[in-house]
């Protein structure tokens, strides 16, 4: 069985009961409450410093959160020993991986949702395409983290090191773009021709999270960005089968 619901059930449950949504849900009032605050000081175009202010803020906070609950979710189920009883049921590990990926993954989705009804109700008259796109690669961008999470909370053996890979990662794939420029930059010399084949070579397997949830779509609209729905979702299911793939070997090959 590929899929099982009362595991998904029991992991949005568990999301529920550590209190992730009601301090999530704070982190976002607060957050809002702030950027509007700061916003009014702005002298012009006040309502856009807010927008892009906590368009920014709570983009971070939610990663943050989500990673921190997917990490230490799966290490307290290895360290209290559930993942070995419900190994032991009928269920498969492929069907054990995957029914956390998807429940992480339906989290994701609302935690983008309710950052993204924030930023709306934030600035209503402001709403229009580019407020869409980036709500949706917000989506996409919290599906890849929490799987990736998901993936160093069973490779390594602690939280803390789980957690501190996943926003390596994270923050990797932020500045990629970046490092990639510069080592790619010809007036530089041949001696970084090494170091462009390498990180060219790691642009292979890091996402482009550089691209996603671009700030300007949010104040420009999406007339003059070449980037789309299509890239956006071609980049989650590409990262994120990657990433299930890798942690399903790693599964299989662990002795319960």
């Amino acid at each position: 069985m590929l899929l099982s619901w009362p595991l998904i059930q029991y992991v949005l449950t568990a999301a529920v009961r550590d209190r992730i949504v009601l301090a999530l849900l704070l982190v976002v009032a607060v957050g809002a409450s702030l950027s509007l605050f700061l916003g009014s000081a702005a002298l012009i175009e006040d309502q856009v410093f807010a927008l892009v202010f906590s368009a920014g803020g709570l983009r971070f906070a939610a990663v943050a959160g989500l990673v921190l609950f997917v990490v230490f979710h799966m290490r307290r189920s290895f360290d209290s020993k559930d993942v070995d009883y419900l190994l032991s049921r009928p269920i498969s590990r492929t069907g054990f991986l995957v029914s956390h990926a998807v429940a992480f993954s339906v989290l994701a989705v609302a935690v983008a949702a309710v950052v993204g009804g924030t930023l709306m109700a934030m600035v209503p008259a402001a709403i229009g395409a580019g407020h869409a796109l980036w709500v949706f690669s917000l989506a996409v961008e919290l599906i890849i983290v929490v799987n990736v999470a998901l993936f160093f909370s069973m490779v390594l053996p602690g939280a803390a090191a789980g957690t501190l890979a996943v926003f390596g990662f994270y923050v990797l794939a932020r500045i990629i773009g970046q490092l990639l420029g510069i080592a790619n930059k010809a007036f530089l010399g041949d001696d970084l021709s090494i170091l462009g084949i390498l990180m060219n070579a790691i642009s292979v397997v890091i996402p482009r999270l550089d691209l996603m949830a671009q700030t300007t779509w949010l104040v420009y609209g999406t007339e003059n960005s070449s980037i789309g729905y299509g890239f956006v979702a071609l980049q989650g299911l590409v990262f994120t089968g990657l990433v299930l793939v890798a942690g399903l070997v790693d599964l299989r090959r662990r002795q319960f």
